[in-house]
């Protein structure tokens, strides 16, 4: 026994040798190694550093130190690669960086410190970066920006600074940054901006501030911005916007409010977006729409209106949105269809109105009498009641089997106020009022067309 028992314990110690030269050749490589493999590009990354290495080529122009275990920087650090114009430290564990670190890195374009564990940074810490075109400073625990940090930045075209902890910013943080075209802002602790904070970006194209917890925003926040063409605001606690807020920004393309607090919105907010392509309003508390809100949109391909609390669309509220290709309604409180709003629907290409408490009784059956199963939508009606037809999707639906019992009120959802002639006409207008309000009810619904989720 104690011979085997020393026999395994041998073995035991060639396997645990042979494991040892196997870790030794798989582990991480050394900084040297990295050197040997480096000519004009070093790829440094994941490779356990907990320090810039010193013995790479001087005269490397990008190099790559992400995914190590770097925790401090200092201006020495690379005062050997004056001549980089890359330099990637995302994902390792800095948590200080000293004043002027990369002040001699006078040819630096890009700098990525995304994913470290920065709370806040030196006011001169890029002090020197002229040419600085790209900074990425996003993923990190930053709750503060100091006065001037961006000061001599005016090369810079896109700046990151989403997922950090930001709660407020001066007017004047990004003074001077006249050639930043893309601005990352979503996802921090923003309750509210200054008026002027975007003042002299006249370049910025895309701008995001999705995902903060902004309650309202000044009326002239985005006044001077005519080249923007994306703007996210969804995701925020806005309750209300200023009527004339996109004033101005002709060239938007796509526009995303959604995930807001919305209760309505206000006459002509949009006028002027000729350019807009895509409005996303899903899951706000809209109630209803003015009829002339998306006048003005001609170039509009995607809306969204899904989830909220629309009962109700005003009969011209799609007039002249010619390229509509994408209409989300779904998630609503819509009950009833008029039948011109089966052509409407059928002229878009994708359609969702699911998800609403739809009543398939003699209202809806104007609009079953249309249906033919051409369109994908139609599967999408499904019955909400009456209780003997809860569940069925309303293209199986018999004809006859939409009845109204003596409670049902057959009148069009949609109201329009009457005139002072009409109020007054007596027995001789009466008829000219039930004619309007039957032209209403035909047209009305050629707006239900929008549901996004």
């Amino acid at each position: 026994m104690l011979r085997l028992h020393l026999g395994m314990s041998n073995k035991a110690r060639r396997l645990l040798v042979l494991l040892l030269i196997i870790l030794e050749e798989a582990g991480p490589t050394k900084a040297q190694d990295c050197s040997s493999s480096c000519s004009s590009r070093c790829i440094c990354s994941s490779r356990g550093l907990s320090s810039v290495p010193q013995d790479l080529p001087t005269s490397i122009t990008r190099l790559n130190l992400e995914d190590n275990v770097i925790t401090n920087l200092s201006q020495s650090d690379f005062l050997r690669y004056r001549s980089l114009t890359g330099l990637d430290l995302g994902s390792n564990q800095i948590s200080m960086i000293q004043n002027k670190t990369f002040l001699n890195l006078t040819n630096l374009t890009k700098l990525y410190l995304i994913d470290n564990q920065l709370n806040t940074l030196p006011a001169d810490i890029f002090a020197g970066l002229g040419n600085l075109q790209n900074l990425n400073l996003y993923m990190n625990q930053l709750t503060r920006l100091p006065t001037g940090i961006f000061a001599g930045l005016g090369n810079l075209r896109r700046l990151n600074l989403h997922f950090n902890q930001l709660t407020n910013l001066t007017a004047d943080t990004f003074a001077g940054l006249h050639n930043l075209r893309n601005l990352g802002l979503n996802s921090n602790q923003l309750t509210s901006l200054p008026d002027d904070i975007f003042a002299g970006l006249n370049d910025l194209q895309q701008l995001w501030l999705h995902q903060n917890k902004l309650s309202n925003l000044p009326a002239d926040i985005f006044e001077g911005l005519g080249h923007l063409k994306t703007l996210w605001l969804n995701s925020n606690e806005l309750a209300a916007l200023p009527a004339d807020i996109f004033v101005g920004l002709g060239n938007l393309e796509s526009l995303d409010l959604s995930s807001n607090q919305l209760t309505t919105i206000s006459a002509g907010i949009f006028a002027g977006l000729s350019n807009l392509q895509i409005l996303d309003l899903h899951s706000n508390q809209l109630r209803t729409l003015r009829p002339d809100i998306f006048v003005g949109l001609s170039n509009l391909q995607v809306l969204s209106l899904s989830r909220n609390q629309l009962t109700t669309l005003p009969a011209d509220a799609f007039v002249g949105l010619g390229n509509l290709g994408e209409l989300y309604l779904s998630g609503n409180h819509f009950e009833t269809m008029p039948p011109m709003a089966y052509d409407i629907l059928a002229s878009i290409l994708h359609v969702r109105i699911d998800n609403n408490p739809w009543q398939c009784d003699c209202r809806m059956l104007p609009f079953r009498q249309r249906m033919k199963g051409a369109y994908l939508y139609e599967a999408k009606i499904l019955c909400a009641g009456p209780g003997n037809l809860t569940g069925q999707s309303l293209r199986n639906v018999n004809p006859d089997d939409l009845n109204c019992n003596d409670t049902v009120s057959t009148d069009s959802p949609f109201v329009t106020q009457p005139t002072d002639t009409e109020s007054n006409a007596g027995p001789a207008g009466s008829g000219i009022t039930i004619l309007a309000t039957l032209c209403v009810f035909i047209g009305l619904f050629i707006n239900p067309i929008l549901p996004w989720q």
